[in-house]
């Protein structure tokens, strides 16, 4: 389970993908919002882990991409995947939204879903998750059964 906060610059997370994620792509989060299934988008993450190295995929990404609603979320990750040449109806990018000509333009491809996991995020309507360490946790109880 990620836990996400809004209010960090950077949001680091980790998970274990169904298939091997290529060195140096990036990722896309698609998130649902679990209570009501209304807030929902993309964020697109930089992948830091080298894959001949751990089977493990790391990805980083701005708080600031994340929804404002505090809340349990499901993020669907799907690797980003570069083409020679951008497709219209399989494109990431928008047809209006690209800044080039479009024969010129590359592609950005989405691979199938690599990864589901649930998320904590911490967002702007409620206080932060925060966790409280002392240097003094010695504590004693008792369990009776019956």
């Amino acid at each position: 389970m990620f836990q996400l906060n809004k209010s960090q610059t950077i949001n680091t997370v980790a998970f274990y993908p169904n298939e091997v994620v290529a060195s140096g792509s990036g990722v896309l989060f698609v998130f649902t919002q679990s209570y009501s299934n209304t807030v929902t988008g993309s964020i697109q993450a930089s992948v830091i882990s080298d894959p001949s190295n751990t089977s493990w995929v790391i990805a980083q990404f701005s708080g600031s991409f994340l929804p404002s609603a505090s809340g349990q979320y499901t993020f669907e990750s799907f690797e980003l995947i570069t083409s020679g040449s951008a497709i219209w109806n399989l494109d990431i990018t928008q047809w209006q939204a690209a800044a080039t000509n479009w024969e010129s333009a590359t592609g950005t491809l989405l691979s199938d879903l690599i990864s589901t996991d649930r998320a904590i995020i911490s967002g702007s309507d409620v206080t932060p998750i925060t966790e409280y360490v002392s240097p003094n946790e010695d504590a004693r109880y008792t369990v009776y059964l019956g």
